[in-house]
């Protein structure tokens, strides 16, 4: 039996409430770490209880110091660079993952210094032996925005986590929403819908809203946002009052994963009017849970979500809201889409995620 490999994941970019890269990372060195044919270390701020925990600093500056500095000075095979950066020199092969170049693609969606950071990460990673990507949408962004070797990219897709309903969840439970049973009128069990996010202009959780506003009023379901509170939040509750809807929109802020699961398992449909994603996890997780859902046809949701999703075009609050009252209104077609939705979810999985992942580590450290 050959000696387990010994990858170093640098996971020192991952936040206390993790979502998006910091989910990728964390499920990866779960995966990674119940293997038997590598000897994980995990360099992070704080202990994950996963592989051998190496400590790493605070704060942007101090991190990338101890990425390009100190890095080197643990004993690794391979070092894994989760959150695109990797030393710019290395006596060790380096494997970086990208998760999307938004910062090119929807440039306006960052301040110049947040834009000039991403940029430079990325070309950091360029510097990797490997690259990892979750999506074919990514690895042509990879191409045409980094001029990265094509044949030196990996295309890896990521998986729903495993989100387990609280046993209490019932099939329409807005009560059990944080800060819903104010909202819905302490306890009302009318159906909504669900949004996952951040509140930034490239998730366009307006549009959720406006196509709240558009459906009749007698009937209209509920809007539950979750998610960390991000630039637009305040914009949003005044596009919601402005439209008269205030009262129907609840804004959970950041859940626990029992708390998205419930969510998730418990809505009428997740609403997801991304821009562009670089894999999209929120909407396979609901499939997952067998929720429908409504996607836009943007990169790369048509990619992950094949035929399981109802698509509708980007910035289209209209198609939004004939999309819900359809689930809303035709049960057989709920129930097509939840299990379209299951079965398509079902095709990927974090072992197979750390199976294609330890094949690239073995590529470079051959």
């Amino acid at each position: 039996m050959t000696e387990p490999l010994r990858v170093l994941l640098d996971a020192s970019a991952l936040p206390a409430r993790p979502a998006g890269a910091g989910v990728y990372t964390l499920e990866l060195a779960r995966a990674l770490d119940a293997r038997a044919d590598v000897d994980l270390r995990v360099g992070s701020p704080y202990d994950t209880g996963l592989g051998t925990w190496i400590e790493t600093p605070a704060g942007a500056l101090r991190r990338n110091a101890w990425q390009q500095f100190k890095i080197g000075r643990v004993e690794a095979d391979v070092v894994h660079g989760a959150h695109f950066a990797v030393p710019w020199r290395s006596s060790v092969p380096r494997v970086a993952t990208v998760h999307d170049l938004t910062f090119y693609r929807l440039p306006r969606r960052y301040g110049w210094r947040h834009r000039s950071y991403y940029r430079a990460l990325s070309r950091l990673a360029c510097r990797a032996e490997r690259m990892i990507v979750p999506s074919r949408a990514v690895a042509g962004d990879v191409a045409r925005y980094l001029g990265y070797p094509p044949e030196r990219v990996r295309v890896i897709p990521e998986a729903p986590r495993s989100l387990t309903p609280h046993p209490s969840t019932q099939p329409q439970p807005v009560a059990h929403a944080p800060g819903a049973d104010a909202a819905a009128g302490n306890g009302s069990k009318a159906p909504y819908l669900l949004c996952v996010g951040t509140a930034e202009p490239g998730k366009r959780v307006v549009d959720a809203i406006r196509a709240l506003a558009a459906m009749p009023e007698e009937g209209r379901p509920m809007l539950v946002l979750a998610g960390n509170e991000g630039p637009l939040s305040e914009a949003l509750r005044r596009e919601a009052a402005r439209l008269g809807v205030a009262e129907r929109v609840v804004f959970a802020g950041y859940v626990s994963d029992e708390a998205l699961g419930s969510l998730m398992a418990g809505a009428a449909a997740l609403v997801f009017a991304s821009l562009y994603e670089g894999f999209g996890l929120p909407p396979l997780e609901a499939m997952a849970l067998g929720t429908p859902v409504i996607a836009t046809a943007a990169p790369a949701m048509t990619e992950v979500l094949g035929d399981a999703a109802a698509f509708v075009p980007v910035r289209d609050p209209a198609a939004i809201a004939r999309e819900a009252a359809r689930i809303l209104g035709d049960a057989s077609w709920r129930e097509e889409l939840g299990a379209r939705g299951r079965e398509r979810a079902a095709a990927y999985s974090w072992e197979r995620t750390a199976e294609e992942t330890v094949a690239v580590y073995r590529e470079v450290a051959a």
